[in-house]
């Protein structure tokens, strides 16, 4: 559920970025999230490695609430989901969380 929360989220917050811009690449658009999320505190930046591609957030403004919360991690990675989706105007494939940093991790890190 926090998951859906988080997707519906990021789409709506998508389609007011970028209104009638059309459709972007998925690296274009993995890009526009790592910059709304810099925005919010993440400091996210993308990169490729591997033949994917993953948004690397090297700071989380939750702090010790997500390690508390684990759940603020699932809406994070729908909103992630949901901005693709929308910005790219296709379904994304599974989102897989490498690393956590409420899990003890340096960085977030999820791989697209």
């Amino acid at each position: 559920m926090a998951e859906e929360v988080g997707e519906q989220y990021g789409r709506g917050l998508a389609l007011h970025m970028s209104p009638g811009d059309g459709q972007r690449s998925l690296r274009s658009a993995l890009q526009a999230v790592a910059d709304a999320l810099t925005a919010h505190g993440f400091a996210a930046h993308a990169e490729a490695s591997g033949g994917s591609l993953q948004l690397i957030k090297e700071h989380c403004p939750f702090g010790d609430a997500a390690t508390q919360h684990p759940v603020i991690c699932a809406v994070d990675r729908g909103f992630v989901r949901g901005m693709l989706s929308a910005l790219t105007g296709a379904p994304t494939g599974p989102t897989t969380a490498e690393s956590s940093r409420a899990e003890g991790d340096k960085d977030c890190i999820t791989r697209i």
